[in-house]
């Protein structure tokens, strides 16, 4: 068996693949994980290496440039016929058979609130207003089809997701997010729809309720996102500012509560178990407190989708000393912005491990990053080089499990 996990530059967000292959039979099982810009080369990948066929769709969170792409996804008439076997997402889904209808004054305010999304204009200058374009939720519900297969139930810490019958393909272990993460985005949700609607929402389930949450959140990260960026100042790289950055802890009370609701999910295969860890923009804390649970010790993994591209909150001390790797790979980022020096400074200074030559750190959108433009410079590279890691723009690697 073959395991195969592949990224592609989606702009400042996600977009990932994880494939396992049985060689024997020639079958194969299709995991695509978040998506942020969908790009012609992932439209062309989904079309023609999976053939419009994916088992398990995973969206990590609510936060746009994990979405984005998953709703265009949908959208797009040429993947109509897209087969999907599995959606795992945690919306706001009522819980309830048969929730209250709003009345018809509330669901008209709720209306002029969703028109404050900015709306798209595609290359056939055919405009989608701003709540079709960016909810997730809004496009499932076109697709019955699709629907069908969306998980229902909260995906949370604990849970362990079989992947085919007698878990021929592996096994999800979800580590993130706890109930009580999901709890504090919700009460994120309801104030938002207070101050935007001068009320607060109904106590009980109710019609759309998924929908108009999505709504909610959106419009609270277009409000808070000036508020949110964060400056990445890299000077010279040496060996003593690598020190120190290792050395620099995380700071989670800066991490927004969509982030702390992510999915990080493990996965694993084989009669060795080989593992994936696959960290979404979750927190370090949370993984860290159900990796336990599977081992006291230290976990090795073939390979690490570091958490929210490469920021210093969202990877700790304690983290980095319970997981280890030959390859990391850091997804998205923006400009002035993440990855961030104290990231890639735990990976770099961590200790060489017994029949590992070296560790590789695998990125995909280095274009206006001031930290990977830095650390290709000449001195930078002989640098991480005398600490056996290597930068890579090759975003592929597969194992045999």
């Amino acid at each position: 068996m073959i395991a195969i996990i592949k990224t592609f530059e989606s702009g400042s967000g996600d977009c990932i693949f994880l494939i396992m292959k049985d060689e024997m039979d020639d079958s194969s099982f299709h995991i695509m994980i978040d998506c942020n810009v969908l790009t012609d080369e992932i439209k062309t990948y989904i079309r023609d290496e999976l053939c419009k066929r994916i088992d398990v769709l995973i969206v990590t969170h609510i936060d746009s440039d994990h979405v984005n792409g998953i709703t265009k996804l949908m959208r797009n008439p040429d993947f109509a016929d897209m087969q999907i076997g599995m959606i795992l997402f945690n919306g706001f889904q009522p819980q309830t058979e048969q929730p209250q209808f709003l009345n018809a004054q509330i669901v008209a305010k709720l209306q002029a609130v969703a028109d404050l999304l900015p709306s798209t204009v595609d290359k056939a200058f055919q405009k989608t207003n701003g709540m079709d374009a960016a909810c997730l939720i809004t496009e499932l519900n076109k697709h019955p089809h699709w629907k069908v297969v969306w998980r229902q139930t909260p995906i949370l810490a604990g849970e362990t997701i079989p992947l085919g019958n007698n878990e021929k393909w592996g096994r999800l272990r979800v580590l993130s997010p706890t109930q009580a993460a999901m709890d504090d985005l919700l009460h994120d949700v309801k104030l938002e729809y207070a101050k935007r609607l001068s009320s607060a929402p109904p106590n009980e389930d109710f019609l759309d309720q998924d929908k108009y949450y999505e709504l909610m959140l959106r419009l609270s990260e277009l409000r808070k996102r000036p508020c949110l960026t964060r400056k990445t100042n890299v000077g010279a790289i040496t060996k003593e500012t690598l020190n120190k950055s290792a050395n620099a802890d995380a700071n989670e009370n800066s991490v927004t509560n969509a982030n702390k609701a992510s999915l990080a999910l493990c996965w694993e295969g084989g009669e060795e178990m080989k593992r994936i860890l696959l960290m979404g923009d979750a927190v370090s804390s949370q993984v860290v407190n159900v990796l336990n649970d599977i081992d006291d010790d230290k976990i090795w993994f073939e390979a690490v989708k570091v958490s929210h591209h490469g920021s210093r909150h969202n990877t700790s001390i304690e983290l980095n000393a319970k997981v280890d790797s030959a390859h990391y790979f850091f997804t998205g980022g923006k400009d002035n912005e993440g990855p961030d020096i104290e990231t890639v400074a735990k990976i770099v200074m961590k200790p060489q491990v017994e029949g590992i030559d070296q560790r590789v750190i695998h990125y995909n959108h280095g274009k206006g990053i001031n930290l990977w433009k830095e650390l290709n410079k000449e001195k930078t590279i002989q640098l991480l080089n005398n600490n056996h890691t290597h930068l890579n723009t090759d975003n592929t690697y597969e194992f045999e499990y």
